[in-house]
Parts: C-alpha cells; sequence; structure tokens
C-alpha cells in the first residue's frame, strides 16, 4: 500500500513538472530568436544611417519570396548558420547553430511591405522574422520585428501559448 502511495506522488509530481520543464525550454529556445532579431534591428538602424535606405537582404516584399538562412527549418536539432554576402554586409552572424530560419525584407517608398504587417510604404521600411518549431510537431512559431514598431510581434500571442 505504502509503495502505491509513493508511485502515486511521483506520478502527480511529475505530470506537475512536465509541462513546466516543456515550457522552460521552448523559452530557452524562443530567447536565441529574440536575441539575433534585436541583433538585425540594431544593424538594420546603423546600415540606414550609413546607405540611406535598409538592407534587403532576403528580398523585398511580401514573406513567401523571401530566402531564408538557414535554408532548412530546424526542428528540435538546432542547424549550421549559412553565411552570405548579404548577411555579412548587414553585420548578423550568430555565434553558432541556430534553432530558428531568419530573413528580413526592405523596401523603399513606393514598395510593398509585407501583408499583414502595417507597415506604411511612403518611407523606407523594413521587416525581420524568425521562424522555427519549437517542439518538431510540424507547427511553425514566429516572431517579427517592423522598422515603425518598438514591439516584438509572435504567431502564438492569441493563443497565449508557445505554438
Amino acid at each position: 500500500m505504502e509503495l502505491m502511495i509513493g508511485v502515486i506522488i511521483v506520478g502527480v509530481l511529475a505530470a506537475l513538472a512536465i509541462p513546466s520543464f516543456k515550457s522552460y525550454v521552448y523559452r530557452g529556445r524562443v530567447s536565441e530568436a529574440v536575441t539575433v532579431l534585436n541583433e538585425i534591428k540594431s544593424r538594420q538602424e546603423s546600415y540606414r544611417s550609413k546607405y540611406g535606405q535598409y538592407a534587403a537582404v532576403s528580398g523585398t516584399g511580401n514573406w513567401t519570396s523571401a530566402v531564408y538562412n538557414p535554408a532548412v527549418l530546424p526542428g528540435a536539432d538546432a542547424v549550421l548558420w549559412q553565411t552570405s554576402a548579404n548577411w555579412e554586409a548587414l553585420g548578423i552572424n550568430p555565434p553558432g547553430p541556430v534553432r530558428f530560419q531568419y530573413a528580413t525584407v526592405a523596401g523603399g517608398p513606393g514598395g510593398t511591405p509585407p501583408a499583414g504587417s502595417n507597415l506604411r510604404n511612403d518611407d523606407f521600411w523594413y521587416a525581420a522574422q524568425a521562424v522555427g518549431d519549437l517542439n518538431d510537431d510540424g507547427v511553425s512559431f514566429f516572431l517579427e520585428v517592423y522598422s515603425q514598431s518598438p514591439r516584438m510581434y509572435n504567431s502564438a500571442s492569441a493563443t497565449g501559448g508557445w505554438e
């Protein structure tokens, strides 16, 4: 009887601890994307002060035509960053493998910003996006930053979770 009570107590503790641990792991994985997106935001402003426009590292316009780095969406395992001349011009080079794909599109006055970004096209603009699959379930998690907003947006904000 005592052994059964002990097993039940351990089961209840495990049921409470596992979701909390998963949330901690996901938050740790998302911190990479937050750091890189904040670096992109800072580097884009430096680039504009030097060249008078934002760097269109991944293209112009919408996300469907953007070139993401790395080319393959990382799952549970991180993948190596693939450096390119465009990313080097912006000064972005993560120190190790990454768990998200990154893209940053930019345009000038009259250009068409990504749909849903609420960016005005009467001035220079950029949008940066991080896409990852936090728990390898095939559902992507997005984080985005925009030149005309101090906020960072995520795809799960309406659901109150990570995905």
